[in-house]
């Protein structure tokens, strides 16, 4: 059980006008440790040089994932998604970013993992393996490909496991997650909501609520992580944009990015010293 102090980092959102050396210095002067990004190959080196500049952590690159489940089904759509992921992986490499974050699907209604997805996710994975790279599958909707990836790469070095806490709740009906697969946690994704409001799991409760904002369980999520050998930093995931018909995020938007900024590492800090 990890009983030291946290750091914690944010992906660097709602700052969308400011500029990475900008965003990193207000991240700095607030106080977080570090933060991550989604992918983008002319602004990934603009990132590192902030990160480097103000002494933060570059946790993570989330890679793209809308046209994820092309990968199940072969053909060119899937070698075209292949082949982004795996300059992803490069990037990672070049500027020395310890994980990768990828969905290993998008979709409710297939649940039929194929040989040919595995097939592509191997190339992904052996490339990571010599890159040194992590990869954080989430737990996102459709968990039977999560369970097919782990299953196919069990051993490999690069297979890590990315906890999502908002995504517990509503993808995975609340379902221990970490039990299952926290062996293999190497990166973090905190945030809440209120779990499934209707009669299907859908995108629209995938809120990113600022922690203690929903239903979630902080001091059992808290006590699940100290449970796993990770000791990395604690990073949430959050947004300021309301789901369509929602009005969940107005409070959010209506705030200085700065004041949105200091009062979730906040929350953080707060759940940083749960479960003990």
């Amino acid at each position: 059980m990890f009983t030291g102090e946290y750091q914690y980092a944010i992906n660097a959102m709602g700052g969308a006008h400011l500029q990475p050396d900008e965003h990193a210095a207000l991240l700095a002067e607030i106080g977080w440790n570090g933060f991550f990004t989604g992918w983008n190959a002319e602004k990934t080196p603009l990132w590192r040089k902030a990160a480097d500049k103000y002494g933060l952590l570059y946790t993570s690159i989330h890679a793209p994932f809308t046209g994820v489940a092309a990968m199940w089904q072969g053909g060119e759509a899937a070698e075209k998604e292949t082949n982004t992921y795996l300059a992803c992986l490069e990037d990672c490499a070049k500027h020395q970013i310890p994980v990768m974050v990828l969905h290993p699907f998008i979709g409710f209604e297939d649940h039929s993992p194929t040989e040919a997805g595995i097939e592509h996710f191997a190339k992904v994975v052996e490339r990571a393996d010599a890159l040194g790279v992590r990869l954080g599958f989430e737990n996102v909707e459709g968990e039977e490909y999560l369970t097919a990836i782990f299953k196919a790469f069990a051993g490999h070095p690069s297979l890590g496991f990315c906890f999502d806490a908002g995504h517990e709740l509503c993808y995975n009906r609340g379902k221990d997650m970490l039990a299952v697969y926290g062996h293999a946690l190497c990166h973090t994704h905190l945030n809440d909501n209120v779990g499934v409001t209707g009669k299907d799991i859908f995108w629209t409760d995938d809120l990113h609520l600022l922690m203690g904002d929903g239903i979630a369980d902080w001091e059992g999520v808290m006590r699940r992580i100290r449970a796993t050998d990770f000791d990395g930093p604690l990073t949430c995931e959050l947004t300021l944009a309301n789901k369509p018909d929602k009005h969940t995020h107005d409070g959010y938007a209506a705030m200085p990015i700065k004041d949105f900024y200091t009062l979730a590492l906040s929350r953080m800090q707060a759940i940083g010293k749960m479960g003990l």
